[in-house]
């Protein structure tokens, strides 16, 4: 047997990620609570999804999902530079493996390796880490169910995640991975768009006062972006988190290619790691990076916008008779508990993603001033882009301005706030659908019935 192609080992090697000495730092990244704050419970809506009734024809289907992830196997490579990759072996050509790591397809030319082996199956890892891993412990089984999400078993984490479900019936985290798990199956098994997939996994999120917000994984991904390296905000980047960057682009042009620099990478800090992220564009690992607290945009955006006049009061623009009530128009904003992180940022991504009808984002980050956002809270005359002329009415107070004029320095702040945003502007990788009120539903032309 060649030093390159060993086959199967006696021993199956596992990726670095579940060895013991790093296992304990790797589960909090699942934690349920974004970086540095409990859960919040205390006004969400705790009635939570019943997973669908499952019938004999998909049970089959299952079933087949099950006996096909059976052969699901990963295979490690150890290249000459002394990086180890490890991951679900997709297949090999001649002299090139596939590897899937993080569900990203990795290429490797075994003429770079010193060593390829073919682990043991992915269920047999699976079931050898479970046993290991008390009932109780449900971070532990949470993280074990998407370990088997990234390598494919869609069926065995399912089942792993509805036990753990049964036991934890608030766990949020695992309620939403439940709904992933049977959205991706039902994709497999009856051929259902992604789009409808997205829609019905949108329809399960914690929502406060019936409003769904972002989830704090969510939270935590806009304040990656938004990092800005001149006015950082706090960071935590855990080590076999930076030990899987370097495994996933160890071979990129800007990466350190000998062990003592991957070894200094290891103790850098995070803001130099997440630096290089960015540069090798490592989007899978975004996620992994904890950001403590709001980058600075975010921060001009809660405490000059958000809490003054976009939410802040009675007067303010989502107010329950403006574009927070049932009659706001096609923008509708969430105006409960306004100050949290959840309330803050799925207010910003509705506004951030918001379009006028002809196409006009409300938003111009190019030229901020113009922004419709800002036009429309200016008086009429002194504006491109007018507020529509709403009428006072029974439980409406009608529409005023809010700035006096583009010199006012509260509209001078939301010109600052926009231009503090990161560009170029990222396409955040969030599936969220903002709900829309009874208003906005009569306006889109739906047909009345007969009276």
């Amino acid at each position: 047997m060649s030093r390159i192609d060993r086959g199967r080992s006696s021993r199956p090697r596992r990726s670095p990620l579940w060895r013991p000495a790093v296992l304990a730092a790797a589960l909090p990244w699942v934690s349920a609570a974004g970086p540095g704050e409990p859960p919040d419970t205390t006004t969400a809506d705790t009635t939570l999804p019943a997973p669908p009734a499952v019938d004999e024809q998909e049970q089959t289907a299952r079933a087949a999902m099950r006996a096909a992830e059976a052969d699901l196997r990963e295979a490690r490579v150890m290249l000459r530079t002394g990086r180890e990759v490890v991951g679900l072996f997709i297949g090999r050509e001649d002299r090139t493996v596939t590897l899937r790591v993080r569900g990203e397809d990795l290429k490797i030319d075994l003429a770079d390796a010193v060593e390829f082996e073919m682990l043991g199956p992915v269920l047999e890892t699976y079931r050898a880490l479970r046993a290991a891993t008390k009932d109780d412990d449900a971070a532990g089984r949470l993280h074990l169910a998407y370990w088997l999400r990234d390598r494919g078993a869609y069926a065995t984490a399912l089942d792993e995640i509805e036990s753990l479900v049964r036991a934890e019936p608030f766990n949020q985290e695992a309620v939403e991975l439940r709904v992933w798990l049977e959205q991706q199956i039902l994709l497999k098994t009856r051929g259902g768009s992604r789009d409808e997939a997205e829609e019905n996994t949108d329809s399960a999120r914690r929502k406060i006062f019936d409003f769904p917000v972002l989830t704090p994984d969510e939270i935590n991904l806009i304040r990656v972006y938004e990092v800005n390296f001149a006015d950082p905000p706090k960071l935590h980047i855990s080590r076999p988190v930076v030990e899987e960057f370097i495994d996933l682009y160890g071979g990129h042009d800007l990466m350190p290619k000998d062990p003592e620099g991957r070894e200094a990478l290891l103790r850098r800090d995070p803001l130099t790691v997440l630096d290089l992220m960015f540069r090798v564009q490592a989007r899978p690992l975004y996620g992994e990076v904890q950001v403590l607290d709001d980058p600075a945009s975010m921060k001009a955006f809660r405490t000059q916008i958000h809490r003054t006049w976009l939410v802040g009061s009675d007067s303010s623009c989502a107010s329950t008779s403006c574009h927070g009530g049932q009659e706001a128009g096609r923008l509708y904003l969430n105006n409960h508990r306004s100050n949290t992180d959840a309330t803050v940022y799925t207010n910003f991504l509705i506004l951030d993603r918001f379009k006028l009808k002809d196409g006009t984002p409300l938003i111009d980050y190019d030229e901020p001033a113009n922004s419709p956002l800002l036009q429309m809270a200016l008086p009429r005359d002194r504006s491109t882009h007018p507020h529509p002329d709403i009428a006072r009415a029974e439980g409406r107070r009608g529409w005023k301005p809010f700035f006096r004029d583009q010199d006012d320095l509260r509209f001078r702040r939301a010109v600052e706030w926009i231009n503090s945003m990161y560009r170029p502007r990222p396409d955040y990788p969030i599936s969220y659908q903002p709900p829309l009120p009874r208003g906005a539903l009569r306006m889109e032309g739906q047909p009345a019935g007969e009276r």
